[in-house]
C-alpha cells in the first residue's frame, strides 16, 4: 500500500513539474489564475506527503486539507475573472466559502510541513486582518465594512492575498529553480563538486574541510539549501576529515558554515534572492551582483576560521584520492547549464526564462552523454534520472510553495491593516540615531524567527517589519534588504534549532550542542561582512572607485583575524590571556572603525593586531629553538 501511495505522489509530482514549464513556456491564462492552480497543487501536493506520516491526527488533517484544496482551487480558477472584479467591493458566499477553504489547508499544511511558527504567524495576522479594530490606541486597525470585502484582499488574483504578494514568485521562480538543482542532483553533476573538493583539498594541512568548503560552495550554488546541503555533501566531506583527525563536532561544524554560505552565492543564491529581488524592484541579476564580493568574503572568512582551527587541532597534511575521470566526464555538464543560467541573467532574460533553458540544456546534455548510448540500458537509465529530477524539485517546490502561500497572507494582513508601518515606525523610534543599535536589533529579529523556519520566510517578516525602520535611520535600502537576508540564512545555524548543524551533528555522530558551539566560533568572521557592507556600501558594488573598496577590505581582513583567532583560542600558537586580549581589543576597534567611518581607529586596531602576532611569533622561534630537554 505504501508503495502505491508513494507512486501516486511520485506522479503527481511528475506531473506538477511538467505544468509549472508548460506554463511557463505557453502562459495559457493570467498570472493570477496560474497561482490559483500553483497554490492548489501544493496543498495537494504537501498533503498526500503529510498523510502518510505516523499520527492519526496528522493523516486526518492532512486529507481534509487536500479535500478542501481539490474543491476549492477548481472553482477559484473559473471564477477568478469574477473575483478580481468584486476586489474592494465583496465576495459571493460561494467565492467566501472556496477561499476560506484554500486559506484553511494552507495552514494546516504549513504546520504540518514546517511546524507551528510560520502558521502561527499567519493566523494571528488573520486574526488582527479582521479583529483588529478592536484593540485600543495606535495599536487598532481600520474596521472592515464586512466580511464578503475584507474577504477580497485575502484571495484576489489580481496581486493581493494568499494568490499575490509572494506566491506569483513561488510558482513562476523558486519552484522552476527547484527542478534546476534537482535535476543537477539525480543526473550525476553534484559528484564533480566533491571531486573538485578533493582536488583543493591536497594544497594545505587539513585539506579535507578545504574539500569541504569548495564542494559545498559549489553544491550550493545549485541547491540554494542550507539544510539540504548538509545532508547531500556531509555524507562524503564529514568522514574526510574526521579520517584525517578533526574532531566530530569540528568536522560538522566545517561543513556547516560551508553549506550555509551556498544561499549568498551567486549565480543562483537562495530562493530568497529573488524574493529580494521583487521587493526591490530591480532584475535579480542585480540582487546576485550586489552579493558577489560579500559572497567572496564569506568563503575567505571561513577558510581563515579553518586555517586557526587545523592549528589548533594539529592535523597534518593528507590527501583524499582524487577521481580525474569523474571531473573530465562531469565538468562540461556542469558548466554547460550554469554557464546558459548565468549569460541568460547578464543579457537581462527574466529568471522564469533562464531557468527554463537551464533545465532545457541538463535535459540535453544528459541525453548526449556517451553513457547514455554505451548499452542497452543507458538510455532508460538517464530517463530515470532525470524523472527523479522532476519529482524531486516539484516535492522541495511544493514544500516551499505552501510556506509562501501562508506567508503572502501575512504579508497581506501586514500591508492592509498598515501594521508594517506602524511597527516600523515604533522600532525607528525606539533606535533613534543609533543605527549599530538597529542593525542588532534586526539582527536577533531575523535569528529568532528563522528558528526552524525556511529562510525565504524568515526574511520576508523582517523585510516587511523591520527593514523600512532601518531605512528610516539611514540605511541604504538594499543594504538593508541584504542585512536581513544574510541573517536569515544564518539563521539555519544558530541555536536552539540550528537544523543544519542537527543534521551534521548526526552524519558527524557528534553532539548537537558541541556541534552547533563549534559552527558560531566558525561563524565569528563572516557575521562582521553584514554590518560593514551596511556601513560601507562600495562592497555591495556601489564604489565610485575601486580606492572606495580598500578601507572596508581592510577592516574586514583585520577583523576576520582577531575574531577568528580569539574564539578559536590559536593563531602562530595557542592564545595567551596576554594574546587573547589583544585580539578582543583589535576587534573591538575596527568596529569602531567600521561605524565611525575612522582610518584612526583602523591604523590603530593593525598595531595592535601586529604586535599581538609578534609576541605569538616570538614565543614560537623560542619554543621551536630549545633544546630538547632529557
Amino acid at each position: 500500500m505504501k508503495r502505491v501511495c508513494d507512486l501516486g505522489v511520485a506522479g503527481l509530482a511528475f506531473l506538477a513539474a511538467i505544468y509549472h514549464l508548460w506554463y511557463a513556456l505557453e502562459r495559457p491564462w493570467t498570472v493570477g489564475e496560474h497561482a490559483i492552480l500553483h497554490v492548489g497543487i501544493v496543498c495537494v501536493l504537501v498533503g498526500l506527503v503529510q498523510a502518510q506520516s505516523p499520527g492519526a491526527l496528522r493523516r486526518w488533517l492532512s486529507i481534509l486539507a487536500v479535500v478542501l484544496a481539490l474543491a476549492a482551487t477548481p472553482f477559484l480558477f473559473l471564477n477568478a475573472e469574477d473575483i478580481d472584479i468584486r476586489f474592494g467591493i465583496g465576495l459571493t458566499t460561494e467565492q467566501v466559502i472556496a477561499g476560506s477553504a484554500i486559506i484553511f489547508a494552507a495552514i494546516v499544511l504549513c504546520w504540518l510541513e514546517w511546524g507551528g511558527v510560520v502558521a502561527s504567524f499567519g493566523i494571528a495576522a488573520l486574526a488582527y486582518f479582521f479583529f483588529g479594530s478592536y484593540l485600543p490606541g495606535p495599536l487598532a486597525a481600520s474596521e472592515q465594512p464586512s466580511f464578503e470585502y475584507a474577504m477580497t484582499f485575502l484571495i484576489s488574483g489580481g496581486g493581493s492575498g494568499i494568490f499575490g504578494q509572494v506566491t506569483p514568485i513561488s510558482a513562476n521562480v523558486i519552484f522552476l529553480f527547484m527542478i534546476f538543482g534537482a535535476l543537477l542532483e539525480t543526473t550525476g553533476v553534484t559528484r564533480l563538486f566533491f571531486e573538485l573538493g578533493n582536488w583543493f583539498s591536497r594544497f594545505m594541512r587539513g585539506g579535507a574541510a578545504v574539500g569541504a568548503v569548495v564542494s559545498s560552495s559549489l553544491l550550493g550554488t545549485v541547491t540554494g539549501a542550507t539544510v539540504a546541503n548538509v545532508a547531500i555533501a556531509g555524507a562524503f566531506t564529514i568522514p574526510a576529515m574526521k579520517r584525517q583527525g578533526f574532531r566530530p563536532e569540528d568536522s560538522g561544524a566545517i561543513e556547516t558554515v560551508a553549506s550555509c554560505g551556498g544561499q549568498i552565492l551567486p549565480p543562483v543564491m537562495g530562493v530568497s534572492a529573488f524574493v529580494m529581488a521583487a521587493n526591490l524592484g530591480v532584475p535579480y541579476i542585480e540582487v546576485a551582483a550586489m552579493a558577489l564580493i560579500p559572497a567572496i568574503l564569506y568563503y575567505i572568512s571561513v577558510f581563515i576560521g579553518v586555517v586557526f582551527l587545523v592549528r589548533r587541532s594539529g592535523i597534518r597534511r593528507t590527501a583524499e584520492p582524487v577521481d580525474a575521470a569523474a571531473i573530465r566526464a562531469e565538468f562540461l555538464p556542469f558548466l554547460i547549464p550554469l554557464a546558459i543560467l548565468t549569460a541568460l541573467l547578464l543579457q537581462g532574460y527574466s529568471p522564469t526564462t533562464t531557468v527554463i533553458f537551464a533545465i532545457g540544456s541538463i535535459c540535453l546534455v544528459t541525453l548526449l552523454r556517451p553513457t547514455t548510448w554505451r548499452d542497452a540500458g543507458g538510455l532508460p537509465r538517464a530517463l530515470s534520472r532525470m524523472g527523479a529530477g522532476f519529482v524531486s524539485g516539484a516535492r522541495q517546490g511544493a514544500a516551499l510553495g505552501v510556506v509562501m502561500a501562508v506567508t503572502s497572507l501575512l504579508a497581506q494582513s501586514l500591508i492592509t491593516t498598515a501594521m508594517a508601518p506602524k511597527f516600523a515606525s515604533a522600532v525607528a523610534l525606539v533606535v533613534g540615531s543609533n543605527m549599530l543599535f538597529g542593525l542588532i536589533l534586526v539582527m536577533l529579529a531575523a535569528l529568532v524567527l528563522g528558528i526552524g523556519l525556511p529562510t525565504v520566510a524568515a526574511y520576508i517578516m523582517v523585510a516587511i517589519m523591520l527593514v523600512p525602520a532601518l531605512t528610516r535611520i539611514g540605511v541604504q535600502v538594499e543594504a538593508a534588504h541584504m542585512f536581513a537576508f544574510y541573517f536569515a540564512v544564518f539563521a539555519a545555524l544558530t541555536p536552539p534549532a540550528a537544523e543544519a548543524a542537527q543534521v551534521a551533528s548526526r552524519i558527524a555522530s557528534a553532539g548537537f550542542w558541541q556541534t552547533a558551539a563549534a559552527s558560531m566560533r566558525l561563524m565569528v568572521g563572516p557575521i562582521l561582512i553584514p554590518f560593514i557592507f551596511v556601513y560601507h556600501s562600495a562592497l555591495l558594488g556601489f564604489a565610485a572607485s575601486p580606492l572606495d573598496l580598500l578601507m572596508p577590505l581592510a577592516a574586514w581582513v583585520v577583523g576576520t583575524v582577531a575574531l577568528s583567532a580569539f574564539v578559536q583560542r590559536h593563531a602562530l600558537t595557542a592564545t595567551t590571556i596576554l594574546d587573547a586580549a589583544g585580539f578582543a581589543v583589535v576587534s573591538v576597534l575596527v568596529l569602531a572603525s567600521v561605524v565611525l567611518r575612522e582610518e584612526t581607529w583602523l591604523a590603530a586596531a593593525c598595531l595592535v593586531l601586529l604586535a599581538t602576532f609578534s609576541m605569538q611569533f616570538l614565543r614560537q622561534r623560542r619554543s621551536t629553538s630549545s633544546p630538547a630537554r632529557l
